[in-house]
């Protein structure tokens, strides 16, 4: 169900920050939008003839919003488009984008933890925001969407995955799983790492669950040979 731009962690740069999009016709829904991405985005011409953005926000780290003020003045100036950024704590965005320069007349926040998408080319679908654990500075969250049927959680930035989530991955509630996954693996790691990933995830789980915002010690090897998917740039 999803491409992405980037696979990266923030300092693994080679890889892009990581960023995750689904394109329809002339609608584009984008996850997370770091430094690397608007270029991306205009690199790959996925922004030509949209004519609706959606923007959905994990949490505020640069590697996550840093060209979010590009793409929305883009979309403003020079697709005459009003893009809709979700997010949570919507009144934290908006200052933020106020410091970039970002005018309030530019964009539209949704704030709640929970929307019906209902657009003409990607159709309706389900968007939940849940809690993360990753940062005590931020409010961090995942992405479950839920369209046509299929229903997929994106994790953002998290050292953890929930028992709750691991539930409805086993009872097929959630298809896929897209995981932040590190090669570094220390006390108070703000990332899941591969190793305790492997104790959390059950063997037969484990071809469900993607790993992306790969550090630079991530060996991709070593993940697939333990039964994990690693998740692989659009081109």
């Amino acid at each position: 169900m999803l491409n992405f731009i980037g696979i990266g962690s923030a300092f693994n740069t080679a890889l892009g920050n990581n960023s995750a999009f689904i394109k329809e016709k002339d609608s584009i829904l984008i996850l997370d939008c770091g430094g690397s991405v608007f270029g991306r985005l205009m690199e790959l011409n996925l922004l030509e003839k949209v004519q609706n953005v959606y923007i959905l926000i994990t949490h505020t780290h640069p590697d996550h919003v840093g060209s979010l003020g590009e793409l929305l003045f883009y979309s403003y100036y020079a697709l005459g488009q009003k893009p809709t950024v979700f997010f949570p704590n919507g009144d934290i965005l908006m200052k933020l984008l106020q410091i970039m320069g970002v005018g309030n007349e530019m964009y539209q926040v949704e704030s709640k933890k929970s929307f019906l998408l209902k657009d003409p080319s990607i159709g309706e679908m389900e968007i939940e925001f849940v809690a993360t654990s990753h940062t005590d500075l931020i409010p961090s969250y995942a992405i479950i969407l839920k369209s046509g049927g299929r229903s997929i959680y994106y994790s953002g930035d998290s050292n953890q995955i929930s028992e709750s989530i691991l539930e409805r991955l086993e009872n097929g509630e959630i298809e896929v799983v897209y995981q932040d996954t590190c090669g570094l693996d220390y006390e108070g790691n703000l990332h899941l790492s591969l190793r305790r990933l492997k104790e959390i995830v059950k063997p037969h789980l484990r071809k469900k669950v993607f790993c992306m915002h790969l550090d630079n010690f991530f060996k991709k090897d070593e993940a697939r040979e333990n039964g994990f998917q690693v998740v692989e740039i659009y081109r």
